[in-house]
């Protein structure tokens, strides 16, 4: 059975970068095959599905407490609902307990159907015509990479040197460049990657004392803007504890550090952690079920701290007043993964389940609802 710390112990795992993999390796015949096969049948047209939460205009009906949503029900119309999830990813295969071989899900938002595609790390772009992909996990058997998949055409074009195999890779909000955190094992040149989406040029930017001051290996993610990148800062209390929150370092893309933001409780895991508006920051602890907090933006300031029940993690801002967080659920109570519109509180207005196959899912992606197709338009929230 998986279970929180499980959950908890991978998204860490798979956030540290490794060895390069040996070049002259290659996948084998069979999974080069599948990739391709899944690759064509992925090859669809897509509308705006995936704008990134912290940049779109958020139009939101009133929300009902007892509006219990599981994936497919068709009770409240669609059209006042903004979001949807566009992506599953770390699907965990049964056969297999290693990264490797996860696959992840992509939203069909013309059919509504989530089809299976070999990566296991798939990022939709913010206008949802292209994907982030990655496959393997470092080993010599399966060396790690990463590429962009192209939705009309479902080709891969993959990302040279570095790019392809370090962590953390998230869209800029305006699709044109990629950020991939860069952690190398001897720790020189650490700091981050810019990748030009078109070209995949790799401009590397190395940042001073990262390796000290980021000891549990968490990844840069954009600022709202996208004129700059954040990360939040760790040290290290003991070898058998992850390191305690220090702050979070605000840089601009050379590198250079213009703000640090004292704070002492959870990570900014991704952007989606800044609100609407930009002036407040939500944090969680993925390590453990320790309060959510909501923190000024420009001080640091708690303004909200709660608890949301089996939560690992905030997903991002339903609106102004209300965060989105991922729920892993209780096998033994028989209660699905899911997630949960919660207010500033913790209190639970609207649960929608993890859609079917994607229980053991490590990451889920959401995004803008508009677009969809008549057959999809259930599936948003």
């Amino acid at each position: 059975m998986t279970t929180h710390l499980e959950h908890a112990v991978r998204e860490a795992l798979d956030q540290l970068a490794d060895a390069p993999p040996p070049p002259d390796l290659a996948q084998a015949a069979l999974r080069t095959a599948g990739r391709q096969r899944t690759a064509r049948r992925a090859s669809v047209g897509v509308a705006a599905v995936a704008v990134a939460l912290a940049t779109i205009p958020l139009t939101v009906s009133a929300l009902d407490p007892q509006d219990s949503l599981p994936v497919g029900d068709t009770g409240q119309a669609a059209a006042v609902r903004p979001f949807v999830v566009t992506a599953y990813s770390g699907v965990g295969n049964p056969a297999d307990p290693g990264p490797a071989d996860d696959y992840s899900l992509l939203l069909d938002p013309a059919t509504g159907t989530y089809e299976k595609v070999p990566y296991n790390e798939v990022v939709p772009s913010p206008d949802g015509s292209q994907v982030l992909v990655h496959e393997g996990d470092n080993s010599q058997a399966h060396p790690s990479r990463r590429g962009v998949l192209d939705r009309d055409t479902g080709v891969v074009r993959w990302m040279p040197g570095s790019a392809g195999y370090t962590s953390g890779a998230s869209w800029s909000p305006d699709g044109r460049r990629i950020l991939v955190t860069n952690q190398p094992k001897d720790g020189n040149g650490a700091g981050f990657l810019l990748v030009d989406a078109t070209t995949l040029v790799v401009k590397p930017v190395e940042v001073p004392d990262v390796v000290t001051e980021n000891t549990n290996g968490l990844t840069f993610v954009w600022t709202p803007d996208g004129t700059g990148v954040a990360l939040t800062l760790t040290a290290n209390v003991s070898e058998s504890e992850p390191g305690r929150v220090t702050g979070i370092g605000f840089y601009d893309l050379s590198g250079k550090v213009f703000h640090t933001l004292r704070v002492d409780g959870g990570a900014l895991h991704d952007s989606n952690g800044f609100s609407p508006e930009g002036d407040r920051i939500a944090l969680d602890n993925r390590f453990s079920d320790e309060k959510i907090q909501i923190v000024d933006a420009t001080h640091g300031v708690v303004q909200h701290e709660f608890s949301v029940p089996r939560s690992n993690g905030v997903l991002g801002w339903y609106d102004s007043a209300h965060l989105i967080v991922k729920d892993y659920g209780d096998q033994a109570a028989q209660k699905r993964p899911s997630l949960k519109v919660v207010d500033l509180t913790g209190k639970v207005i609207r649960t929608v389940e993890f859609a079917e196959g994607a229980d053991s899912a490590q990451r889920v992606h959401v995004g803008s609802s508009a677009g969809l197709g008549t057959a999809a338009e259930k599936l948003a929230f």
